[in-house]
């Protein structure tokens, strides 16, 4: 069960830049939500690439390291300190406990150079079996949110999660699909009607659903659909290796692209379908709701 507003959030944190960008993100929700927050710090070795795994940092240089972590993110907040390849050691972490929210800082990488260096952060987000927060931008306001689907189950379950977290946060929620033949698409404002309409009546009535159109790429027109918005919503799915590695997902490419923050979610099959909904809104409220 996938649950929103997330009441335990763990940030993959570095100490770099962008996991110091991800904890403000991650802070903000947790303050208007009452959610736990938990800093995961991976001490990197990859089996492989490293002859010889490094030696186990000794108990003073864990305190200093602690005490490091400590003094950026404040008193209150847990600090777990893993060791081994990050990705799997977060995925780990996240498959055993199952915390409702990971949020994580991401480096835009490309082409061959991300083939040969990965992502973190990718490697997190296609393998979660919890929503993933990749943070961009400054922290600011939840009001707008957007929702790109292609009338694909997958699709349709993201819109559905995006739905439920506007009507908990109070945003709206901009519905957007973009297709390359519109001769053949059929009538997309009509499926987008009906699309909106299976949403239940009380997250209808917080979420205030907009449909929108487009022709072309649909990467390059969810980008610009960006402008306004506060959030991008996709999920994440697995395609062809060799077609990733190179061209990446519509959620890959859109990660690169996106001055803010995308929430990914774990496709259906990882997510176990489940979606409990509570709190937020005025419309929402005291109210917890279920979608699937």
């Amino acid at each position: 069960m996938i649950r929103f507003p997330p009441k335990r959030i763990v940030v993959a944190y570095d100490l770099s830049d962008v996991s110091r960008l991800a904890w403000r993100h991650a802070a903000a929700l947790a303050a208007r939500f009452g959610a736990s927050l938990e800093a995961v710090y991976v001490e990197p070795w990859q089996a492989g690439v490293d002859l010889m795994p490094p030696p186990a940092l000794t108990p003073a240089a864990a305190r200093e390291l602690r005490a490091l972590i400590r003094a950026k993110i404040g008193e209150g907040p847990k600090i777990t300190i893993l060791h081994g390849n990050p990705a799997q050691r977060l995925l780990g972490l996240a498959r055993r406990r199952l915390p409702d929210l990971i949020v994580v800082g991401t480096h835009a990488r490309g082409g061959l150079k991300r083939v040969v260096l990965g992502s973190t952060a990718e490697a997190v987000i296609q393998g979660s079996p919890v929503p993933v927060l990749a943070a961009r931008g400054r922290v600011r306001p939840i009001r707008s949110i957007l929702a790109p689907v292609n009338f694909t189950p997958y699709s349709e379950y993201g819109f559905s999660y995006a739905a439920a977290a506007a009507a908990v946060m109070a945003a709206r929620l901009k519905v957007l699909h973009v297709t390359d033949d519109p001769v053949w698409s059929g009538n997309i404002r009509y499926r987008l009607s009906n699309l909106i309409k299976r949403l239940p009546a009380k997250v209808l009535k917080s979420c205030r659903p907009a449909a929108e159109t487009a022709i072309g790429d649909a990467v390059p027109e969810i980008l610009k659909a960006r402008r306004g918005q506060d959030w991008i919503v996709l999920v994440a799915h697995g395609k062809s290796l060799v077609k990733d590695a190179f061209f990446g997902t519509t959620l890959e490419r859109v990660l690169r692209g996106s001055s803010i923050p995308v929430l990914c979610v774990p496709a259906p099959a990882r997510a176990l379908y489940g979606l409990r909904v509570s709190g937020g809104g005025p419309a929402a409220r005291g109210r917890s709701l279920i979608l699937k």
